[in-house]
């Protein structure tokens, strides 16, 4: 069943450390106010966007709980936001505020009980998490201004929510020049703090600017990018300049590989990735037999078989042609990775690691491939920018041969990048399940294909 193109949601507004919540008069009496979103887009940005503009409420996202008896699916869900003004917008629905204990006096039965529900769950919340706690935001606005007023700079009070969880955060706030935005990680993106302040540190033409460290909140705050993402500019040559600064970033790593690792980017060369093959593949293989669906077909043994000697193949040919391990980037999408006259910034790091070069341009190359902006020639037009700045280490044709091999290598990193492959209950998770049969579906053609392109060059 594909998703619903609308989700309802019922917000549970509350100001002054929730001991009063809003509502409303509606047509058939007082209510808390419902919104409607797309489940495609962030959710904490829409709640937010749409409360302000339908109903004057100025507001952050607390919590999206879970409500006992109501499936994932269904509507409505619920949200518990915090009021950031003290009073609604002009000419807006009649309302006003309730003590909680007391809003069975307002409301039907049933859903004032819903709303304690909920409320109970954000205190639970409030203890694991800060951004479940009331007045974070508020909090996080004084401690922001003390960071940006050496710059010159002045919150105006104008900003977007985009996460809405206990441990995560992303906000950008505007100032009177500038944006700056505030980033906080939790469990398992933990070390994306240290990575990203130790590239701020090494490379720091290539990241975003930072102005300040929250340790409490495992947090920072930096400067908004310049230019536009690659995903939203349609035209081909902001992919060559992002595929050749790619390419320097890479050389410029080369040497510093230690101190990435020591800093939490994860470990993926090519010899560590060889000790995961068949590990990965006898987990692939158990889940393989589990499968119950009759299509598309599971791979047999002696299939994961080829392709466990496709990937030792594969990886022995990779480095045979000795180019330096790099910093790498699992998640090097286009909306990762912003554009402007002065060159490419790359941001989100979390996915960082440490691994053969061409495999991260590998993730680039498919990505372009996918956009559908190039002409038919443009994929081997990228290969020849990203190979430019390479060309004092190594010759085209040692890069070219190592080209026909990263696709294969790439999806096996993607899919050994974290330990969700190795958890002991993924037989039973149907959604990841699934996913990982995919995943090694694709790798299995993908294997046939490089040895297939083997043979050719070989005749």
């Amino acid at each position: 069943m594909e998703s619903p193109e609308i989700d309802a949601y019922r917000l549970v507004v509350t100001r002054r450390n929730v001991s009063e919540v809003l509502l409303l008069k509606g047509d058939s009496g007082w209510a808390v106010p419902q919104v409607e979103v797309s489940p495609r887009q962030r959710l904490a940005e829409q709640l937010t966007r749409e409360l302000r503009e339908a109903f004057g409420v100025e507001a952050c996202c607390l919590l999206i709980p879970s409500v006992p008896g109501r499936g994932p699916t269904e509507d409505p869900k619920w949200a518990v936001m915090e009021c950031k003004s003290q009073s609604l917008g002009n000419g807006r629905p009649a309302g006003f505020w309730v003590d909680p204990q007391a809003i069975g006096d307002w409301i039907e039965a049933s859903q004032a009980h819903l709303i304690c529900d909920v409320l109970a769950q954000l205190h639970r919340q409030a203890t694991t998490g800060p951004f479940a706690r009331p007045g974070w935001l508020e909090e996080l606005f004084r401690w922001t201004q003390k960071q940006v007023s050496p710059l010159g700079l002045r919150l105006t009070g104008v900003f977007r929510q985009l996460n809405a969880s206990p441990q995560f955060s992303l906000v950008r706030m505007e100032t009177d020049r500038r944006a700056v935005w505030f980033k906080a990680t939790g469990q398992p993106n933990v070390h994306e703090l240290s990575v990203t302040l130790a590239l701020a540190g090494l490379f720091p033409h290539s990241v975003p600017q930072i102005f300040g460290v929250h340790r409490e909140w495992n947090g920072w705050l930096s400067a908004e990018v310049a230019g536009t993402s690659l995903n939203q500019i349609p035209d081909f040559a902001a992919w060559e300049t992002a595929a050749e600064e790619l390419a320097e970033l890479q050389i410029s790593s080369i040497g510093k590989t230690r101190e990435l690792h020591d800093a939490g980017a994860r470990d993926l060369r090519i010899a560590r990735l060889v000790e995961r093959i068949d590990p990965f593949l006898a987990h692939m293989d158990l889940l393989m037999a589990a499968q119950e669906k009759r299509q598309p077909l599971p791979l047999s043994g002696s299939e994961l078989e080829i392709l466990a000697e496709g990937l030792k193949e594969s990886c022995a040919l990779l480095e045979t042609l000795h180019l330096p391990d790099t910093l790498g980037h699992i998640d090097l999408n286009p909306g990762n990775i912003f554009v402007s006259q002065t060159g490419c910034t790359f941001i989100d790091w979390a996915e960082a690691c440490v691994t053969h070069p061409l495999l991260t341009f590998e993730y680039l190359r498919a990505h372009s491939d996918r956009s559908g902006i190039g002409q038919p020639a443009s994929s081997e037009h990228l290969v020849a920018v990203y190979m430019r700045p390479w060309t004092s280490f190594h010759s085209p044709d040692e890069m070219r041969r190592g080209l026909t091999l990263s696709p294969l290598i790439a999806i096996f990193a993607y899919s050994v990048a974290n330990d969700s492959w190795r958890s002991p209950g993924l037989v039973h998770n149907q959604r990841l399940a699934g996913y990982f049969r995919g995943l090694t579906r694709r790798m299995y053609r993908v294997a046939i294909r490089t040895a297939q392109r083997s043979e050719l060059c070989l005749s």
